[in-house]
């Protein structure tokens, strides 16, 4: 028989060896982690990563600076502490960690572009011209960008050469002509500026664009007689142009000589070579001139736009209100049916059409356009009166009273509205032969009147 004290003692020694193995157990991990810092790296790194896309920042700085510890010369640490640092507006932080990653890693492309776009946020134009020049030879828009930070900085000069630069290499670009046309205004440089315009002028003469950017320019410096000279010697050379129209019915306009203007500007609404948006700027210009001289109203009739110009980036509005102007409501139908499409619950369009149905006595559709509206807008007289009349061409006269008789409850108030409709049902009155309706309804009309 074993001694119960040596039970307790073997028990005793057992629990105590498994507790000295799991100790030296423990100890040997420790030791592991502590001879394998390159484990200790990896396992920061994939947690700055992680917290950096759940946008804990803070956690991200606080594991890539560990990271920063155990091997401080690996740039992709410094990279990641400058971009941590830009998310979180710590902008000189992050304008050092990107320094010193670019520092130890001098051919990445990735880091200099990173400190490139820090200064241009900062607006920092300087720093951001010396950041984006290592990275000149990589792509063209970075050369381009450099036109804007020169101008941004204010070195015009330098940003002049690098527009010829540009033009050289990669030949003209209407924008990089703008950023020129922009610097000579800004510097006040007009001889240069013209002189320029010239230069493109003489180089492409068949583009009559050139031609008219030096009447605009000449007319913005104030020198008007140089450009409305430049304008009449273009057309002499070139009599078949029609260009050179849109230059000179301002001058006409300016100089009184009406029926010049008025020529120049039927040639250029009527032209199937300009581009719509000119048409369309002189077109209005047409228009204003009318209002202005009413005595020149019949002239409008007989002007007839290309139809190109139905496609450009006028509004269906101001399409309908120009045939209106011209007397031609079908056209202008055509338009407001366009533009109720997209606004279907325009009132005052409603209204317009509505009317202009009767004018142009298609009677049927006034009728079916109008009850469908009435659905939607039950108290509005004006297409109860639309409606009657025109069911009182069709000589519907019971149809068109029925409505009218609904209508009245929603005139609430005596105006020009209110009087026709009250003619109108005298009229129906008068056609079924009810005398007394009759005169009760034109007598609520001559009430109007007195009033």
């Amino acid at each position: 028989m074993i001694h119960p004290k040596r039970l307790i003692l073997f028990f005793a020694s057992l629990f105590l060896g498994t507790m000295v193995s799991a100790q030296i157990k423990q100890d040997s991990l420790s030791d592991l982690k502590t001879l394998n810092p390159e484990q200790q790296f990896q396992d920061n790194f994939y947690e700055a990563l992680k917290q950096k896309g759940l946008e804990n920042y803070t956690k991200a700085i606080d594991a890539l600076i560990n990271c920063s510890k155990l091997y401080p010369e690996r740039a992709v640490v410094y990279f990641q502490l400058g971009d941590l640092y830009y998310k979180t507006k710590a902008f000189s932080r992050a304008e050092s960690n990107l320094q010193k990653a670019i520092l130890l890693d001098e051919n990445n492309f990735w880091y200099k572009e990173k400190l490139y776009q820090l200064y241009v946020h900062n607006e920092d134009y300087d720093k951001a011209i010396t950041a984006l020049k290592p990275l000149l030879s990589k792509h063209q828009a970075f050369q381009e960008e450099l036109v804007h930070l020169n101008m941004s900085a204010a070195h015009y000069e330098t940003a002049l050469k690098q527009i010829e630069k540009l033009d050289a290499q990669y030949g003209y670009t209407s924008e990089r002509d703008q950023l020129r046309i922009t610097i000579y205004l800004q510097t006040g440089n007009q001889i240069d500026h013209l002189q320029f315009l010239k230069k493109r002028l003489r180089q492409a003469p068949e583009n009559a664009q050139h031609f008219l950017n030096i009447i605009y320019t000449l007319s913005q410096y104030g020198l008007r007689d140089e450009a409305f000279a430049t304008a009449e010697a273009f057309l002499k050379s070139h009599p078949q142009s029609h260009i050179v129209h849109v230059a000179l019915y301002k001058f006409y306009l300016a100089d009184k000589a009406y029926d010049k203007a008025i020529n120049s500007m039927k040639i250029v609404t009527s032209s199937n070579v300009l581009a719509p948006h000119i048409k369309v700027k002189v077109l209005s210009d047409f228009l204003q001139f009318v209002k202005e001289n009413p005595a020149y109203k019949s002239v409008l009739a007989e002007v007839e736009p290309a139809a190109s110009l139905e496609v450009s980036n006028r509004s269906n509005l101001e399409w309908a209100a120009y045939y209106n102007e011209m007397k031609k409501p079908f056209k202008a139908l055509g338009f407001y049916e366009k533009e109720l499409l997209q606004t279907p619950e325009n009132l005052a369009l409603i209204q317009t059409i509505a009317n202009l149905y009767l004018e142009t006595k298609q009677h049927e559709r006034a009728v079916d356009f109008t009850l469908k509206k009435l659905e939607f807008f039950p108290t509005q007289i004006a297409l109860y009166l639309v409606y009657g009349r025109a069911q009182f061409h069709l000589q519907r006269w019971d149809a068109a009273l029925e409505w009218l008789e609904i209508g009245l409850d929603y005139i609430f108030e005596d105006n020009e509205t209110a009087k026709a409709y009250y003619i109108l049902m005298a009229d129906l009155y008068t056609k079924k032969n009810n005398i007394a309706k009759a005169k009760t309804f034109a007598n609520k009309a001559k009430a109007i009147n007195k009033e």
